[in-house]
């Protein structure tokens, strides 16, 4: 794993990272569906964030198991 800096990052950091990623992406979508949706788009942040932050913790999963295959 010397060889792989950015996988050795994935795997470490890697649950806090999606739990950022989500919490941006959340806040995206709140930031541009506001103008369009009101106030009806804070009952669906929570979906957005929960659907976002499974995306991105199963590309972390992805990359565990290939690590762990690999090495």
């Amino acid at each position: 794993m010397e060889r792989f800096p950015a996988l050795r990052l994935i795997l470490k950091l890697g649950r806090i990272g999606a739990a950022l990623m989500a919490l941006a992406l959340t806040g995206f979508f709140l930031a541009f569906a506001w103008d369009g949706l009101g106030w009806w788009s804070l009952p669906l942040a929570p979906a957005v964030l929960a659907a976002s932050y499974f995306l991105f913790k199963s590309y972390v999963e992805i990359v565990q198991i290939i690590t762990e295959m690999v090495h």
